[in-house]
């Protein structure tokens, strides 16, 4: 495979994200390379994540920056994606896409997207956040037109408790919920740490509703883009 047959992809992620890279690396073509800048998150909450957008992804583009022609670029995380609501999307792709001259999108912005493909209006959640976490997020889903007519998140603030946490525990807790989310248009499952890629097709079948990952959903972009 020559140089002009690769496709280049920065990624900028939490410095704890061990699952986005694993789901990248077992999805994508061989051609696809994936460039990491990762930015210091001390918990998943507002005001980490604030912090994280406001500090760390600045320095993030600036390490990224001239080192090679990029053919995309990814903001991953999808909780932080959010966390300044709609402005806050289109700013943080802007940022990439200014500092790094390619297409850029953010996690919450793949997974809208996924969303919209589906024509959905009414989902069902299931993430690892705290309350706090959820409800930015579904208000930030909200301006979308997107209500959450079933909720539910772990209650986990550390980051690496959420990369351990077991597919087989995001199977129980769709199915703790399976009534009422059997009444949504879909399932979407949100947190680029969270192993949810195994158990997607699993649940899927369980609820017979499409189910949305926020890992699935960047693979899908960068398919796109390249």
């Amino acid at each position: 495979m020559s140089n002009r047959d690769l496709k280049r992809i920065a990624l900028l992620l939490p410095n704890t994200d061990t699952i986005l890279e694993t789901d990248l690396q077992i999805s994508l073509p061989s051609n696809i390379i994936i460039h990491t800048a990762r930015m210091q998150l001390d918990e998943v909450g507002k005001e980490a994540e604030k912090r994280m957008v406001d500090e760390e992804l600045p320095r993030a583009v600036s390490a990224l920056k001239h080192i090679t022609n990029f053919d995309g670029a990814v903001f991953g995380c999808t909780s932080a994606s959010a966390v300044y609501g709609e402005e806050g999307l289109s700013r943080i792709s802007r940022e990439l896409e200014d500092g790094l001259d390619c297409p850029a999108t953010n996690a919450f912005s793949a997974v809208l997207s996924e969303i919209r493909y589906f024509k959905a209006r009414r989902i069902g959640l299931l993430t690892p956040y705290t309350s706090e976490v959820n409800k930015f997020f579904t208000e930030t889903l909200d301006r979308f037109g997107i209500s959450c007519g079933a909720c539910h998140g772990l209650g986990i603030s550390d980051d690496t408790r959420i990369a351990r946490v077991e597919p087989q525990e995001i199977m129980e807790a769709a199915k703790q919920l399976e009534h009422e989310l059997k009444k949504q248009d879909l399932l979407l499952l949100s947190c680029t740490n969270l192993r949810a890629a195994e158990i997607r097709n699993a649940i899927g079948k369980m609820l017979e509703l499409p189910v949305i990952t926020s890992n699935q959903a960047i693979i899908n972009w960068i398919l796109s883009a390249v």
